[in-house]
């Protein structure tokens, strides 16, 4: 009765539009109600759920993201993407594609690389005779990659809630992206040959890729930071955050010294506004997910699972259904700490390797970042864009398909997460 109360009341929340992070405490409560259990349990949960050392690596790589947004970051890393891909057919819109990977590897989110690189890449596109409803679906797609390529704020949480390795995570990542990263240039450039775009540029030049590369290399050392400092043992993924943080401040302001105090305010603000959002979900999350456990019905879903999938593959893939389906009106964070908690222990229990399931979840939330009706980076890149939203969604299907390619090789290949991890830990 517990579980019927918590998930009914909570999807009625959904359907009537309430935000997430009240709808679950509405369902937490009222299920307290009914189980007879003191209210003030809530508020305890919520506070020992952020009370926690690795979840202050969120608001930290927000900030760090938010900083080299407003830094002149975009533009140096589309320069560079361009002068390695503007030659080949359809060369500007992939090397958009290329430019978004270079992004999410400075802000973990998938919006603010939707937000960066599309402002910049938007308008060259159209200026060159680009469908614009190709040139927004891709942007939105292709925005995806921020999640994926570390440093990913759903990896953090992730990691958090199924105590794994955040850092092995951010290594499987890398696997990953760049899987995903061909899926993507893979169809932008059948699709390109097949509408006649031409190259951005006639020829390559060896004088200007080594001049992009190296106004962009400021940029592009912080994912370099990041994981070599975690992997060589200098700093936590957390202080690694923090790292980051001061790096963004240091190249924004020192290196390329187009950031203004203002913007530094607003992007403060911004990062500030989006952790708090996240870690009142994460509170109200850990509530209903300890009354889920508490009540028992966390223990005979896990045995029911296990009796219905007795084969890893198969939980693998059903569970990814659910994900994408829940991924299709939650947001990301707030589905692994709603499912994590119930999808995980199964997956332990079957010897489902940690890295592997959290790359399979990780980017069945970034597929949910593209399917309406909560679709956040559509509505970015429509705010990018000014596009009706249909028309976005229309030019994005291609590129929808080719992610979903990339989550099916991930699922059938789990090398694909595991390889990098598996190769630095056997030296």
């Amino acid at each position: 009765m517990t579980a019927l109360i918590l998930f009914g009341v909570f999807f009625v929340c959904l359907i009537l539009g309430v935000p997430i992070a009240v709808g679950l405490g509405i369902a937490t409560l009222l299920a307290l109600f009914q189980a007879g259990v003191p209210a003030s349990v809530l508020p305890q949960r919520m506070f020992l759920a952020v009370d926690s050392f690795p979840f202050m690596a969120i608001p930290f790589f927000m900030l760090a993201g938010s900083i080299m947004e407003k830094g002149g970051i975009s533009r140096r890393l589309v320069d560079f993407a361009n002068e390695l891909l503007g030659p080949i057919r359809g060369g500007l819109a992939m090397a958009t594609s290329l430019a978004c990977a270079f992004f999410a590897a400075l802000s973990g989110s998938g919006p603010g690389t939707v937000a960066a690189i599309g402002s910049v890449m938007y308008p060259q596109m159209v200026k060159q005779e680009y469908d614009p409803g190709f040139a927004a679906g891709l942007i939105a797609a292709a925005g995806g990659l921020g999640p994926i390529i570390p440093p990913s704020i759903l990896m953090v949480t992730f990691g958090v809630v199924t105590e794994s390795s955040i850092g092995d995570l951010f290594l499987g990542g890398v696997g990953v992206g760049v899987v995903l990263l061909i899926c993507l240039l893979g169809i932008t450039y059948l699709l390109s040959v097949k509408a006649g775009y031409r190259g951005a540029r006639d020829s390559w030049s060896g004088q200007r890729i080594v001049q992009s590369f190296w106004s962009a290399l400021p940029a592009l050392g912080m994912p370099a930071l990041i994981l070599g400092g975690i992997y060589g043992g200098f700093f936590t993924p957390t202080e690694a955050a923090a790292v980051s943080v001061v790096y963004a401040l240091v190249v924004s302001l020192c290196v390329y010294r187009e950031v203004k105090l203002q913007d530094l305010v607003e992007g403060i603000n911004n990062a500030a506004v989006a952790a708090s959002v996240v870690l009142f979900i994460m509170g109200t999350s850990a509530g209903f997910s300890w009354l889920f456990a508490w009540s028992g019905s966390s223990r005979e879903l896990a045995r029911f699972i296990i009796t219905t999938f007795p084969s890893p593959l198969v939980y693998v893939i059903a569970t990814t259904i659910v994900m994408l389906i829940f991924g299709t009106f939650m947001e990301g964070n707030a589905i692994l700490l709603l499912l994590m908690p119930i999808l995980y222990p199964p997956a332990k229990a079957m010897g489902i390797d940690p890295i592997y399931y959290g790359l399979v979840a990780t980017l069945a939330m970034v597929i949910g970042l593209i399917t309406p009706p909560v679709a956040v980076n559509i509505y970015t890149a429509q705010g990018v864009t000014g596009l009706p939203m249909e028309r976005v969604v229309k030019g994005m299907m291609p590129f929808f398909i080719a992610m979903l390619v990339g989550l099916v090789i991930l699922i059938f290949v789990p090398q694909t997460a595991t390889f990098i991890p598996s190769m630095l830990k056997a030296r």
